[in-house]
């Protein structure tokens, strides 16, 4: 499935490795900040809301499939021909076996 009602719903690897390192950049500097700011003004609850906002911010920038996060897709290998039976393998197999021996 790689649409929901027309919306791309994929991330590919590097995407995803992009979006979990903006979602701790983005929580680390708002937690850092939050606490500084708590701590000038002596106010614990400031640091708190600071950092609610910063997860919130991380939420919406790394939560949705962005098509920054979608610039690398997997180069899947073509499609085997399955016309072949698996008996006449095995064949092949058997008769090379005998002709090794």
């Amino acid at each position: 499935m790689d649409t929901v009602m027309g919306f791309s719903v994929h991330m590919d690897f590097e995407g995803q490795k992009l979006a979990e390192r903006l979602f701790q950049i983005i929580v680390v500097a708002f937690g850092v900040v939050g606490w500084l700011y708590g701590y000038y003004i002596q106010d614990f609850s400031m640091t708190v809301l600071t950092l609610g906002a910063g997860f919130l911010l991380a939420c919406l920038v790394t939560l949705p499939p962005w098509p920054i996060y979608r610039r690398y897709p997997l180069k899947w290998a073509p499609s085997q021909d399955t016309s072949s039976t698996p008996s006449t393998s095995s064949q092949e197999n058997t008769s090379s076996k005998k002709k090794k021996k």
